[in-house]
């Protein structure tokens, strides 16, 4: 059976003591001071959640209002959406709440949003706007989805329990795809528009990993990038295969927030204290920007980097970020198959590498398993190409990824009798 999950947010506090922020860093101080669960921007509308209330912002930043109480007893609110100038407010252990006027009344939105054990399914942990749908992940009743328009909540999927992931973590969207996580085993599930339920997969690939849980998902434009308590893992489509990459931030890791502005992705990885981070190459390599307190949210507006914190919301300038060169070899990796699909016996993988080095070939079946290896050896820079028999492969769709260095590519290919 899974472990119980403590709000990320309750653990750091417990662990913790605010500590002083770097300097860069100054404090919204319309806001109270206390401790924040979310920050959300769209637009010129910021967004964040605190024990009982929310704090918007319609103005970029330039003014607050504070919500009235949106229910008692919520124990957090979690997350905060606005979309045509109503407010959602996922809430910890008493479902979702909508205000039709920033914050001044609150009604509940919990119509259909039932039959979870012990009212788990009130326990939201995750919450996205996608299209006229408001999908929720909760902790302990699965995925659920509402149509803004019409209608009441419906479960969205009935793969959670039987693989023991009723827990949620996160849900997240990109292009056509959906991803979500939990149970705290390593497993992930995408989801794809006509899919009549979710697909796992494996962030190790091939095998479950105990008390491995993904925190936070983005969507690059070009791929997924999953925040997990012992680091990052990069995925091309959001499936097997998977890349660990290891951000240097310690670990465990409490909170993983994840924003973009542009090509530069920012992460705090929270770990008693925060290490912001920025990547330039899309999670590959990461560089430190500074050390601040415990924080559970990053959103961007503008030339604005906002951080939820256990010491309240909290913002800085981006204009001052080094302007660090993306390396080389991030650009250069080439991984392709030579010929047409889908192939027989025979599979040639042809790659170019922009210095000598190590480059090794990994295949992988659509479940997530190991299936090969090859290459594992020295290359000379440039073009290089492999022949593979592929006869051993069962008919069916498979993913190749190829290592070299920091740096990985992924293509899938199938193969018929």
């Amino acid at each position: 059976m899974a472990a119980p999950h403590i709000p990320a947010l309750t653990l750091l506090v417990m662990l913790t003591a605010a500590s002083p922020a770097a300097a860069q860093w100054t404090r919204v101080d319309q806001v109270p001071g206390a401790t924040l669960f979310t920050v959300w921007a769209n637009g010129d509308t910021i967004a964040a959640g605190a024990d009982s209330t929310v704090l918007i912002s319609t103005d970029g930043g330039g003014t607050w209002k504070i919500s009235a109480t949106v229910t008692h007893d919520p124990l957090e609110v979690e997350r905060v959406r606005v979309r045509n100038g109503r407010v959602y407010a996922g809430t910890r252990r008493k479902g979702v709440f909508v205000s039709d006027d920033l914050g001044a009344t609150w009604s509940s939105f919990n119509q259909g949003l039932v039959g979870g054990f012990a009212d788990s399914q009130l326990d939201v942990i995750d919450m996205m706007i996608r299209g006229d749908s408001l999908y929720l992940a909760t902790e302990g009743g699965g995925a659920w989805v509402r149509n803004l328009v019409a209608g009441t909540w419906h479960l969205f999927g009935n793969i959670f329990a039987p693989e023991q992931s009723t827990n949620m973590t996160l849900i997240a969207s990109g292009g056509s795809r959906l991803l979500a996580g939990g149970g705290f085993n390593g497993e992930m599930f995408f989801r794809d528009p006509g899919q009549p339920d979710w697909t796992p997969t494996l962030l190790f690939n091939d095998r479950f990993a105990a008390g491995l849980a993904s925190l936070s998902a983005i969507w690059t434009g070009s791929r997924w990038v999953v925040g997990a308590n012992i680091g990052i893992f990069l995925s091309a489509q959001g499936q097997s295969p998977w890349t660990f990459v290891d951000p240097g931030a310690g670990r465990p890791l409490f909170t993983v927030p994840l924003a973009m502005r542009g090509h530069d992705l920012f992460a705090a990885f929270s770990a008693g204290t925060a290490t912001i981070s920025l990547s330039r190459d899309e999670g590959s390599t990461w560089q430190t920007l500074e050390t601040v307190s415990a924080t559970s949210g990053l959103a961007v507006h503008a030339n604005t980097l906002y951080a939820s914190r256990i010491d309240g919301l909290w913002r800085r300038s981006l204009e001052d970020i080094p302007n660090v060169s993306v390396p080389p070899q991030a650009r250069a990796l080439r991984f392709a198959i030579t010929g047409r699909q889908p192939v027989r016996d025979g599979v040639r993988f042809r790659f170019e590498l922009p210095a000598p080095g190590l480059a090794q070939i990994e295949v992988f079946d659509l479940a997530g398993r190991h299936v090969a290896s090859l290459a594992g050896e020295i290359y000379p820079a440039g073009a290089s190409e492999i022949a593979w028999n592929a006869q051993a492969l069962a008919p069916g769709v498979y993913h190749a990824r190829l290592t070299a260095g920091p740096q990985t590519q992924a293509l899938r290919f199938v193969r018929v009798p």
